[in-house]
C-alpha cells in the first residue's frame, strides 16, 4: 500500500461516513450482545422460578406423606397395643381354663401341676 492509497482510503472513510458506519457497527454489535445476555438471564430466571415452584410442590407432597406416615405409625402402635392386650388376655384365659368339667377336679388354677399332667394325659384323679 502506498501512502497515497492510505490517504485516499482514510479520506473516503471520513468523507462518506464510513468511519461513522464502522463505529455504529461496533456499537450495534455490543447492543446485540447485551440484548442476548438479557434474554439468557430472563430464561435462567424462568428456569429458577419453575424450579422454585417444583420445590414448593414437592415439599408440600413430602410434608403430606410424612404426616400420613406418622399417622400410620400411631395407628400401628395402637393396633400392636390392642394385639398385645388380646394375646395377654388369651394366655390368661388359657391358663385359667378348666380342663375337667366337674368342679371338684378343677384343673389348672387349683391343683398341682402333676395332677394336671395326669388329667391331661388321660388318667383321672380318683
Amino acid at each position: 500500500m502506498t501512502p497515497e492509497l492510505i490517504i485516499q482510503s482514510i479520506a473516503a472513510l471520513l468523507g462518506t461516513g464510513g468511519f461513522v458506519a464502522l463505529f455504529l457497527i461496533i456499537e450495534k454489535k455490543a447492543a446485540a450482545q447485551v440484548a442476548n445476555t438479557e434474554k439468557v438471564n430472563e430464561q435462567w430466571q424462568l428456569i429458577v422460578a419453575q424450579k422454585d415452584r417444583d420445590f414448593t410442590t414437592l415439599n408440600q407432597k413430602y410434608e403430606a406423606a410424612t404426616e400420613k406416615i406418622e399417622k400410620l405409625y400411631d395407628i400401628n402402635t395402637e393396633l400392636r397395643t390392642q394385639l398385645d392386650v388380646a394375646n395377654t388376655n388369651f394366655a390368661v384365659s388359657k391358663l385359667m381354663r378348666c380342663h375337667v368339667t366337674q368342679c371338684i377336679n378343677r384343673v389348672p388354677p387349683f391343683g398341682s401341676t402333676e395332677e394336671a399332667k395326669q388329667i391331661l394325659d388321660g388318667g383321672q384323679k380318683t
